[in-house]
């Protein structure tokens, strides 16, 4: 692996998400539109968070979830209720992390070097799920209860504020 990418683990971890929740705060504060909240969430936690090769929302649109914003190699444009871990944690309403993607049953690989990945479900201020926020890893166990916290929150400020 690359200097670039790589696993930051415990206190290193903690204080990434901290200092991604703040940029990310300023970027929201008086931002109405959905996309262009997305889009600086997606950005700041890109560059911020060397483990993150694929980072990007899929967005309810009808049946499906429908790509972007995002930055990384290209990746699934629809993908429908239920199926992948995107799609799982649309449904459950629950972040869904995987250790090693090619233990879930009917992963969706966008990109073959993709070994483990975060997805968190985004929801607005009624409880609906609206989109899923998603991260790809190039490593096995890329993602802890660390990153589950650390997301949660952040992605709690999208649609809440």
């Amino acid at each position: 692996m690359s200097d670039f990418y790589r696993v930051p683990e415990g206190e290193e971890k903690r204080n990434l998400y901290q200092e991604a929740e703040v940029r990310i705060a300023g970027l929201l504060c008086g931002e109405p539109d959905p996309v262009a909240r997305m889009a600086g969430v997606v950005a700041v936690l890109h560059g911020a968070m060397p483990h993150f090769f694929w980072t990007g929302f899929y967005r309810v649109s009808g049946g499906s979830l429908v790509i972007g914003p995002y930055q990384g190699t290209p990746g699934c444009g629809r993908i429908a209720w239920g199926k992948g871990v995107c799609g799982t944690a649309w449904v459950r309403g629950e972040t869904q992390v995987l250790r090693d993607v090619h233990d879930f049953p009917g992963h969706i690989a966008c990109d073959a070097r993709s070994a483990s990945e975060i997805v968190v479900p985004v929801f607005d201020r009624a409880g609906a799920v609206v989109a899923v926020f998603d991260v790809d890893g190039l490593e096995v166990g890329a993602f802890d209860a660390e990153d589950r916290v650390g997301l949660e929150r952040i992605l709690n400020m999208v649609f809440s504020r």
